[in-house]
């Protein structure tokens, strides 16, 4: 293989271009074609803990990314009135000094009110604490050392997308133009052509032109499958504010607040927030759900984004010299902010399956993309639809038809995924390496949404004993982290001083 094209930039493009750079063993051409013009679909300011560990495999390290693109930790996502109180998913990556909840310690509670696991969940206690996740360079050994110090983060796409063309541009060969035909041959794709008529060819095409899928859909034909029967929302409105005190506002989580037709998330950068409506246009117009979300923000001066989703997965994402990339391959929905990690993991794959075949690419490879991209996208289908499905919130059209989602109308798969853990929870299942959620994570949402609340873990006296212990033991050790944990916005003001960035 001589020649790779990414065709799109965006965040999935530039991603991708830094992790081949890097990675890719064969002597390659990379080249990147976007038109610049166009700037970024999505808003991006939400990311599960592999973005970082793939950044560092990017060779960018935590110097040259946080600061840029204005990025703060995130210890998980509050859910605010989808049940009748609220509940939090982490990120079962918190720092090593308090531990991510244990799976024992949610049988312990599993048959208390989700109040009362709250009351002890380590990370969820210290987000709402407002204190960092991080101490020191000197006292956290895994601070400034390898992929492991960084965790889930919010940031600024637009920026990172800067910060990562500035380091890798030098490496590849870059053409800001608009591809105006794309032609097919034998193997797919056999040319681009832009608007002067100049032409490009590869060996391999990754299309990371957005909900567009220019390659793959609208040029190869992929079947797409939408994900309206399951997820009900559409589309999305975004509008940044400002901060008034940033100690106070510069929370570590995300926070998805309940609307009349969908969501709303709060997601504070180290610059400002990000605020947005998640909705389904079927229930309400762009209009209203602007409205909604100015009235909810109380910020009327800054100008609002409106978006469109295209919410589902191709059934293939390689079809002969094309692989989808990001949106062009597919989008659950931003619940659980997996698109960046979506993208992150797909272009891993892609780039072993190459490294193995020494560039060759072939059916075999082209079938492993498929079946492994189709698992890590069910899963996440199933992960957060359990959200919806285990909400007890029915007070508007919108969540009354949520209410009415079924279980068993689900893909197979991603039934199958649900019953590991509901009605009667397992231990620890992984269905694949790159699996985004672990056994607590699914444990925490099903327990606030009451699905937990007839389950007996018929523990024995001797591990309610060692329960209690671990509890009690985890709640002075939470006690006196958030008397020593610096505030979140504080820490951050001052490490990216002393990094002088």
């Amino acid at each position: 293989m001589n020649n790779i094209i990414i065709f799109g930039g965006g965040t999935s493009g530039w991603l991708s271009a830094a992790y081949f750079v890097n990675n890719l063993k064969t002597d390659t051409k990379i080249t990147l074609i976007e038109d610049a013009s166009a700037g970024p679909i999505g808003v991006g300011e939400g990311t599960q803990p592999l973005t970082a560990k793939f950044l560092y495999a990017c060779g960018i390290e935590a110097h040259h990314w946080m600061k840029p693109s204005n990025a703060a930790f995130k210890y998980g996502v509050e859910l605010d009135g989808w049940n009748n109180e609220p509940y939090f998913v982490d990120n079962d990556n918190v720092n090593n000094t308090v531990a991510a909840p244990h799976l024992y310690a949610n049988k312990y509670f599993a048959d208390k009110p989700y109040s009362e696991f709250a009351k002890w969940h380590p990370a969820y206690r210290l987000a709402k604490a407002n204190v960092s996740p991080k101490l020191s360079p000197e006292l956290d050994s895994n601070f400034n050392t390898g992929p492991d110090g960084y965790g889930a983060v919010h940031f600024s796409a637009y920026d990172i997308i800067a910060t990562i063309k500035d380091i890798i541009l030098d490496k590849i060969t870059y053409v800001d133009t608009k591809i105006t035909q794309v032609a097919k041959g034998m193997q797919g794709i056999s040319k681009l052509i832009d608007s002067d008529k100049n032409e490009y060819t590869a060996d391999l095409y990754l299309d990371c032109s957005g909900f567009k899928s220019a390659l793959l859909e609208k040029t190869l034909g992929a079947e797409f499958i939408s994900y309206k029967p399951w997820l009900l929302n559409d589309s999305a409105v975004a509008i940044p504010t400002q901060y008034t005190n940033p100690k106070d506002e510069c929370h570590p989580y995300t926070k998805a607040t309940a609307m009349t037709s969908g969501w709303r998330w709060t997601i504070p950068t180290f610059h400002r927030i990000g605020n947005g409506y998640v909705y389904s246009s079927d229930f309400i117009t762009p209009e209203e759900a602007e409205k909604e979300l100015r009235d909810s923000i109380g910020e009327y001066d800054a100008p609002a984004n409106h978006l469109t989703m295209k919410c589902g997965t191709h059934k293939e994402v390689a079809i002969k010299n094309v692989v989808g990339i990001g949106l062009a391959a597919g989008f659950v929905e931003p619940l659980e902010a997996t698109g960046i990690t979506f993208t992150t993991a797909t272009v891993t794959s892609l780039c072993e399956l190459l490294n193995m075949g020494n560039g060759t690419w072939n059916d075999q490879m082209r079938d492993s993309m498929n079946q492994g991209f189709y698992e890590m996208n069910i899963e996440i289908l199933s992960f957060v639809f359990a959200h919806y499905y285990f909400s007890n919130k029915d007070d508007t059209p919108y969540w009354k038809a949520v209410r009415e989602l079924d279980l068993n109308d689900l893909p197979p798969f991603a039934q199958q995924m649900i019953s590991a853990y509901y009605p009667i929870p397992q231990d620890f299942i992984f269905y694949s390496p790159q699996s985004m959620f672990s056994s607590v994570q699914w444990w925490s949402m099903i327990h606030a949404g009451g699905g937990y609340a007839d389950y007996n873990p018929n523990l024995s006296e001797d591990e309610k004993t060692y329960l209690k212990y671990f509890t009690d033991t985890q709640t002075f050790r939470v006690d006196k982290a958030k008397e020593t944990f610096p505030n979140h916005y504080e820490f951050l003001e001052d490490w990216y001083k002393k990094w002088n960035v």
